[in-house]
């Protein structure tokens, strides 16, 4: 591959030598997030992370925790909406976390949270509890969201 002067790779010529003809914007690819939802438990991400996470009091970020049971369908059915934000918010991704957390993997959780089909959301920001959100209310989630968000960070 043959790079331009912007930087794009352009394909090797056809085998006749003639280059290639491509539609507009074919060759650029558009980079994917990164995956935003952290599982507890999963891709190395393990309970002293998520708590060093949660409790440091100098980052104002809002850490949104996702307290659900394995069996429980209604516990996943906010991820869509965290998705959406992702994709619709300025910088939500740096202003932001999101992690499942199994009831049963903390204990804090498992005390404190009876076993039911009912997801259970909280939400920490500089090293407190901020807020907690017992079933699936979406408005009143993502209402807090909005409302806490910290503000996008404008380099000078």
């Amino acid at each position: 591959h043959l790079q331009t002067p912007d930087g794009r790779c352009d394909p090797p010529a056809l085998a006749s030598g003639a280059p290639r003809e491509r539609p507009p914007g074919a060759g650029r690819i558009a980079m994917a997030k990164v995956e935003l939802i952290r599982k507890l438990g999963e891709d190395g991400f393990e309970l002293d992370d998520f708590l060093r996470q949660i409790q440091d009091a100098s980052d104002n970020k809002l850490h949104i925790v996702d307290v659900y049971t394995e069996w429980c369908g209604p516990c996943m059915a906010m991820v869509p909406q965290f998705k959406a934000l992702q994709t619709s918010v300025d910088q939500f991704d740096e202003r932001c976390t999101v992690t499942q957390v199994a009831r049963t993997a903390y204990g804090a959780y498992k005390d404190r949270f009876p076993q039911t089909s009912k997801p259970r959301f909280l939400f920490y920001q500089e090293g407190e509890e901020q807020y907690y959100v017992e079933g699936l209310n979406a408005p009143e989630i993502l209402k807090f969201i909005e409302n806490n968000l910290p503000p996008v960070e404008v380099e000078e």
